[in-house]
């Protein structure tokens, strides 16, 4: 397995961590309002402002995981076309030394031909 590979499995096993670290939070917090309910005692509901902060912090560390993601995507494929960019060239390079050689060939053959049809002369 590359390295791209295990760092997008990572990332993608923190994200699964914080989206089940999430949903376990908010089912303790509904079980606690709804024991309430049924206790007889009057419900007492979470802080608000407490509330909002566990959630933007979450959705605050699920975007970095995401940034990380993508920062190691785009890398990856930065990585991939800069190699296949310097084998097209390479290949490019090895063509253009094949077709002259090959022209070279062609010339000297051409030359020859050319010598041996010429009528001799007295």
């Amino acid at each position: 397995m590359s390295a791209p590979t295990e760092q997008f499995a990572d990332f993608a096993k923190r994200g699964q961590d914080l989206v089940t670290e999430s949903v376990r939070s908010w089912t303790d917090t509904v079980q606690g309002l709804a024991g309430q309910f049924t206790g007889g005692s009057r419900p007492q509901l979470p802080d608000a402002g407490v509330t909002v902060d566990r959630v933007f912090d979450f959705y605050e560390q699920l975007l970095g995981h995401q940034r990380e993601l993508a920062r190691t995507v785009v890398g990856a494929g930065t990585s991939v076309v800069d190699q296949l960019t310097e084998q097209a060239s390479r290949a490019a390079e090895a063509v253009t030394e094949h077709a002259a050689a090959g022209t070279e060939k062609v010339a000297e053959t051409a030359q020859k031909s050319t010598r041996t049809a010429r009528p001799s002369s007295k």
